[in-house]
């Protein structure tokens, strides 16, 4: 009776060590090394660099040349593959901006008015340019200047690059992406311009009708443009009319 109870013994305990050594075999290859093959894709993916310079930012500036002082004239650069023959149309547009300058011996200024550079009236280009998650953005605004001092906005565009896929998002796109619609879009420019009204002896110095107005019926890239701000929110950039002198401005969607 006692050799068949240790007989029993050991099998049992044979049993259980099978069960220890298939259970760590199981626990070993498809757990663990599971879990490693998940880690590894997670952590070692290769994403492609879609920069062409992979010493620059995905958006660069080059050749910049000073007019006058603080503004300059200068390429925008989408350092991105695919985007040569955007990058050469832009190079071409700010080159015909050249043909809007104005010297001081062509103009009929007052000969009190001291023009820096002997430039009388061109027009130029300023740059807001952002980065945020898998966005690129820039806005190019075209301005109008007139010595001494008056700057015209002319028109806004933008453009937002989806840097994982190296593709140009739509306003549209961006629009669907952070669920916003046209008429928040008004709302909110209505909020910020009853916000930074100004009155002039009891006269308003922006026309808000007329600002909204252009604002619902101009065309994205000329009378504004949408892009990602830094902080990772939808961004439009508008044209304010005033009784004054119209102005940029921008804001951001929540």
């Amino acid at each position: 009776m006692d050799d068949v109870k240790n007989k029993i013994g050991v099998i049992i305990l044979g049993v259980i060590l099978l069960i220890f050594i298939f259970g760590g075999y199981f626990l070993k290859n498809y757990m663990v090394n599971g879990m490693g093959d998940k880690t590894k894709d997670n952590t070692n993916k290769v994403i492609e660099d879609i920069r062409i310079n992979k010493e620059k930012d995905y958006i660069y500036f080059d050749n910049a040349k000073e007019l006058i002082d603080d503004i300059y004239e200068q390429d925008v650069i989408i350092n991105v593959k695919g985007f040569e023959s955007v990058n050469s149309s832009l190079h071409d547009e700010l080159v015909a901006l050249r043909n809007d300058t104005v010297t001081v011996n062509d103009a009929s200024t007052n000969n009190d008015t001291v023009c820096e550079n002997d430039l009388a009236k061109f027009s130029y280009r300023d740059y807001q340019n952002t980065e945020f998650g898998d966005y690129a953005s820039v806005v190019i605004k075209t301005y109008s200047y007139t010595c001494p001092d008056k700057n015209l906005p002319k028109t806004l565009k933008s453009i937002n690059i989806n840097k994982k896929t190296g593709k140009e998002v739509t306003n549209e796109e961006l629009l669907e992406s952070f669920n916003i619609s046209e008429d928040t879009i008004i709302e909110s420019i209505k909020k910020r311009l009853n916000d930074t009204q100004v009155l002039d002896e009891d006269v308003q110095v922006i026309d808000i009708d007329s600002t909204i107005e252009s604002i619902k019926n101009g065309a994205y890239d000329v009378e504004k443009a949408l892009s990602v701000s830094k902080n990772g929110k939808l961004m439009i950039n508008f044209i304010v009319k005033s009784n004054k002198i119209n102005y940029n401005d921008y804001i951001e969607i929540n």
